[in-house]
């Protein structure tokens, strides 16, 4: 449910902020939070910090799930990268695809309000942070791989997650699979995988993807 403090919007993370929450896990995907328009119910009015209301006009989502906004490209590319012969609408074909084969997928954000009306990581303003669960999660599992959607997300997780549980090779920063990640590659990625003078956003992305997934 959300709730308001002095007229702005404080959105709670929309679904389990952990997918499996019983079955083992050996690789963790972790995010920052959902989009706003996901969070929201059409016809809602979200006030943001800069004071400016805005109503959630039309839906948004493909699924109630992560990386069900429609503007998102993270099921294409890591069904790509994989090969894997499910659509990126299954959403049953994704849940069991991950759980069968020990995928973890969380948020580091579990209650925020917004900078502005924007889906960008650095327009969150975090009320209340996931560590809690992540860290149980790296607890109760063999976590042989992490990887973080963006360069933020594995900014806050360095602060807030305790470095003793998770002494892991391979820490990996995803390209934001969202129109944003198109803008500007993490300096991780580049030096991982050099980008191509005449290769497009999209292919690189996609690219890098197929690198880091599919080792």
């Amino acid at each position: 449910m959300n709730t308001f403090h002095e007229n702005v919007t404080i959105e709670e993370h929309p679904w389990g902020k952990l997918y499996p929450k019983t079955s083992p896990i050996n690789k963790l995907i972790v995010g920052s939070f959902p989009p706003n328009k996901m969070t929201m119910p059409t016809g809602a009015k979200m006030i943001y910090l800069d004071g400016i209301g805005k109503i959630n006009e039309r839906e948004a989502k493909n699924f109630d799930f992560f990386y069900g906004w429609k503007q998102s490209s993270f099921w294409e590319l890591f069904m790509s990268s994989l090969k894997l012969k499910i659509d990126k609408y299954d959403l049953e074909g994704i849940k069991n695809y991950l759980k069968q084969h020990k995928w973890g997928i969380t948020d580091i954000v579990a209650k925020t309000t917004r900078k502005s009306d924007s889906t960008r990581d650095q327009d969150l303003v975090p009320k209340e942070w996931n560590n809690y669960l992540i860290e149980k999660v790296l607890r109760e599992n063999k976590i042989k791989d992490i990887y973080f959607t963006s360069s933020w997300v594995r900014m806050q997780f360095g602060i807030l997650i305790n470095p003793e549980l998770y002494d892991i090779e391979n820490l990996v920063t995803l390209i934001s699979p969202s129109r944003w990640g198109l803008r500007r590659f993490p300096a991780e990625a580049l030096r991982k995988l050099p980008k191509h003078v005449n290769e497009s956003p999209q292919e690189y992305r996609r690219r890098y993807y197929n690198h880091v997934l599919s080792k």
